[in-house]
């Protein structure tokens, strides 16, 4: 679930022993495997996220080997706001590419200020491959992974927005 929060740009707030709290954001408490900003005697206290709006929309998508209970073998979020076919805000999350949940903000640097056309998500992914360094283990090879993460940004698109995108505008791409 933490791609889920994390393309919601959500804010967590942290209180310690003496119930002080600090606030930050999602995508800067993972600073490694199991190394969090997190310091002694803290906890985390709450998460926090504007909901999406009508001008906004979001998507989750995930692949795994079982439909319930399972570890992702990928899995991504969006959450982005068009106006006047502008990319006006936009979060991009995966999960299951490396050793914590990221934030993808290259991809999302890219998205902001485009029009959104099948050539700005193609090159979109393209940053995504850059930003994403997969590793094989038990779910799936490097490649595999890579694989998902192309078909899972892209279904993103097609599943928002299903009147403007098809898979087949993203093929020859593939």
């Amino acid at each position: 679930m933490t791609v889920f929060f994390l393309a919601l740009n959500s804010d967590i707030t942290i209180v310690n022993e003496d119930q002080k709290e600090r606030t930050i954001a999602l995508k800067n408490f993972y600073h490694g495997y199991k190394t969090y900003d997190l310091k002694e005697g803290e906890l985390l206290k709450d998460i926090s996220f504007k909901l999406p709006t009508k001008e906004s929309y979001f998507n989750f998508e995930k692949v795994c080997k079982r439909t319930h209970l399972d570890i992702a073998s990928v899995n991504s979020a969006i959450h982005i706001s068009i106006e006047n076919s502008i990319i006006r805000e936009a979060h991009v999350s995966i999960g299951g590419v490396a050793a914590i949940p990221k934030y993808l903000h290259k991809t999302t640097e890219f998205l902001l200020g485009k029009t959104l056309t099948s050539e700005t998500i193609i090159k979109a992914n393209e940053v995504l491959q850059n930003e994403i360094l997969p590793i094989s283990d038990v779910r799936g090879t490097s490649d595999y992974k890579r694989l998902l993460a192309r078909q899972l940004f892209f279904a993103h698109f097609t599943e928002l927005f299903p009147e403007a995108f098809t898979l087949n505008d993203f093929v020859q791409h593939a």
